[in-house]
């Protein structure tokens, strides 16, 4: 690695070929939607560039190890950026009886259509394991509204609302 850092080429090759294995087995171990495995594998590849890059040899943590912690970091930090980017949807009402307004005519290619159509069916059967306050509160918070704002709609406390986006967090995520 220290070699690699001064900038042997060589030995930096050596060290992406050498632990390739080791950022296929991370990459696989984490989802990225809109993307492919092979995205999540070049994040992790990054991730041991940084590696190689930023280890220090005087510390008590093997390269392997360390490399290990930054091709894990690389990945969720790519998987949580892309998820920041797909939560700004939530901001756009969809109507979760109607599959017209989710299905619209812009997409690029058919595949692209059927990942969003899987992906709607999926979130449609994971939705209906709520319960009716839960799907109240759900379709309010789609709607953009606030914690205090569904409250006062609802007739109940911010805690209760709290509590239940908690609830349908779980249902939805697990």
């Amino acid at each position: 690695a220290k070699a690699a850092r001064s900038g042997d080429a060589r030995c930096m090759d050596l060290i992406l070929t050498r632990y390739k294995s080791m950022v296929l087995r991370c990459a696989r171990q984490f989802f990225l939607s809109g993307g492919g495995g092979d995205d999540l594998v070049q994040e992790g590849m990054i991730g041991l560039y940084r590696a190689v890059l930023r280890y220090d040899g005087e510390k008590n943590a093997t390269f392997k190890s360390f490399a290990a912690l930054c091709v894990k970091r690389q990945i969720i930090d790519a998987v949580r950026k892309n998820n920041n980017v797909r939560n700004q949807a939530l901001n756009n009402y969809v109507s979760l009886d109607d599959e017209t307004d989710f299905f619209s005519p812009s997409f690029e290619n058919p595949e692209d259509f059927l990942i969003s159509r899987e992906s709607f069916e999926e979130f449609k059967e994971k939705t209906k394991n709520l319960s009716k306050l839960e799907s109240v509160i759900f379709k309010k918070y789609l709607e953009g509204k606030t914690y205090s704002e569904i409250s006062a709609e609802i007739k109940s406390g911010e805690k209760t609302v709290d509590n239940a986006l908690q609830r349908i967090r779980k249902k939805i995520s697990g």
